[in-house]
């Protein structure tokens, strides 16, 4: 009587992260999370900037428009980088997992980005909903003190 063994494969155990490469990306993480904090800054400072100079005359609509050209453009750089960043992200948590040694059926990609998209849409205790530092009354309130400050330019 002859016995076959029948082999099963082991799955191969990744090898360990090294300290480096967790300080990289950490510091990647980190720098990524001031970038962020900057390009909000910038993208706060032109906002609050057009919500305080209203336009009145030509030249002011012109740069008005100008202004909301480069809101628009660097909120659209800003979203392309995150888009980047988050797929960079997205790998390094798929390897961390192990995923990256494996093959993945389409439905094991389905589940895990599912669980993925439930994690980062589930609001978390330390988001908190914080209030708009100026309310738009707040803001028509500052336009129209503005208004009553400027000299107005009487032709004779």
């Amino acid at each position: 009587m002859t016995t076959t063994k029948s082999t099963t494969k082991a799955p191969t155990d990744r090898p360990p992260v090294d300290a480096l490469q967790y300080e990289k990306l950490a510091l990647s993480a980190f720098d990524l999370c001031h970038r962020q904090m900057c390009q909000l800054e910038t993208l706060t400072t032109i906002a609050s900037t057009l919500c305080r100079n209203p336009p009145i005359t030509i030249d002011e609509r012109h740069r008005h428009r100008i202004m909301l050209e480069l809101l628009t453009h660097t909120g659209e750089e800003y979203q392309q980088q995150l888009a980047a960043d988050l797929e960079l992200f997205g790998v390094i948590a798929l390897d961390a997992k192990g995923v990256a040694n494996k093959e993945l059926t389409a439905k094991q990609a389905t589940q895990l980005l599912a669980n993925a998209t439930e994690i980062a849409t589930r609001p978390s205790a330390a988001t908190k909903t914080t209030p708009r530092k100026r309310s738009s009354a707040k803001c028509a309130a500052i336009v129209k003190k503005d208004h009553a400050r400027r000299p107005v330019a009487v032709q004779h």
